[in-house]
């Protein structure tokens, strides 16, 4: 629910005629051109129309064609109020990124090894004596996720805020679903998001702090990101958009819910322009040593539980890469993102949309559109 389960094929976008009217536009010197911005608006209203997003927001830098910021549609269906790109929204899976590089600066200070056992810090957990930290951080511990569980996943659609629930309520999920455990160390990597609450556990153990405290004064401030939190309240910081579900059937607003149950695997709340400076920062490794970037860049295939991807699709330390851009998606109760880099021509494209529920990523072919339109050679066979 966290994350890119996505299948990566068939990415083609319908067009239609009429625009989504814009809420606010980046325009002046260096912006796109505007047979660019015409297909954007373009592209978003043929998702808009065809997925009933009530909001989009569309962020682009793109050194030698120009920047673009832009959004279209409503932040709140009750009042109309338009969605602008300052709005902050819950960054979902992306929040994974923000979690590995807390582990791994704890390797670079020498605190913990990629190579110790999950069971030196958190007990219970199936197999926890032959997962590693390394593993965990790439998807590749074979951890049973959680989400997955029918219990917990009717609780949860239920009543996103979900009371009483605690990140370590997750290892009991983990201890019914043993038998559904893979063994650790398998390639392709396969999707959990149990890998990141865990992770999220070690670094409690670790430093002794919350991982929410931890996270923010040690990877955030650090970073200059100052639209980006990590909650521990079920509310956002305004100004902010208001997040709909469609997954029982008919549309509910889920901007409040459960911080507890997403926590370290996908709890995290920004804006879009934040996100489009943290995804340079992040792809250049910014907080770690250049040793440990080129650990993290090192991306396994990633099983995308679809057919074959027409390009590689593959899961590093808390990075995915997706043709040759890196970064994360996203997708939670009521919001959706893509957040991604491309080193070579040092461009960000990040995509977010206010609906999220029963289509896993919503944003997933807008972003592909514009990232193809803009850049068609980033995507190579594999």
């Amino acid at each position: 629910m966290f994350a890119a389960r996505i299948a990566l094929t068939a990415l083609a976008v319908p067009l239609v005629l009429a625009l989504a009217a814009p809420a606010s536009a980046g325009a002046g010197p260096g912006s796109l051109p505007p047979e660019d911005v015409a297909f954007i608006d373009r592209v978003v209203a043929a998702q808009m129309a065809e997925q009933g997003l009530p909001g989009v927001t569309v962020s682009i830098r793109a050194p030698g064609k120009g920047t673009f910021l832009r959004s279209y549609g409503t932040s709140d269906i009750s009042t109309g109020r338009p969605l602008r790109p300052r709005d902050h929204y819950r960054i979902a899976s992306v929040t994974k990124t923000f979690v590995a590089t807390a582990i791994l600066r704890l390797a670079d200070r020498g605190r913990l090894s990629l190579d110790d056992r999950l069971s030196k810090y958190v007990a219970g957990v199936p197999s926890g004596d032959t997962i590693t930290i390394r593993q965990l951080l790439g998807m590749r511990a074979g951890v049973f996720d959680w989400l997955d569980d029918p219990q917990f996943i009717a609780a949860y659609n239920a009543d996103p805020l979900l009371p009483g629930w605690q990140p370590e309520d997750v290892i009991g999920v983990l201890q019914r679903n043993a038998d559904k455990a893979q063994p650790p160390g398998q390639t392709p990597a396969v999707y959990s998001d149990s890998n990141y609450i865990l992770l999220g556990l070690i670094i409690e153990r670790v430093t002794r702090r919350s991982a929410e405290r931890y996270i923010e004064r040690k990877v955030v401030r650090p970073l200059g990101l100052r639209e980006t939190t990590f909650p521990t309240v079920t509310t956002l910081p305004p100004p902010f958009s208001h997040g709909y579900d469609d997954t029982l059937g008919t549309v509910r607003d889920v901007t409040v819910q459960s911080v507890s149950v997403p926590w370290t695997a996908g709890a995290m709340v920004s804006t879009v322009p934040d996100m489009t400076r943290y995804a340079r920062l992040l792809a250049r490794g910014a907080l770690l040593s250049p040793e440990t970037q080129a650990e993290r860049l090192a991306f396994s295939p990633l099983n995308t539980g679809g057919p074959p991807s027409p390009f590689f699709v593959g899961y590093g330390l808390g990075m995915t890469k997706i043709g040759a851009w890196i970064g994360h998606d996203g997708s939670i109760f009521g919001y959706s993102d893509f957040v991604f880099h491309l080193p070579s021509a040092r461009a960000t494209i990040v995509v977010m949309v206010n609906r999220a529920g029963s289509t896993d990523v919503p944003a997933t072919a807008t972003w592909f559109a514009i990232a193809q339109h803009l850049y068609p050679d980033s995507f190579p066979p594999p």
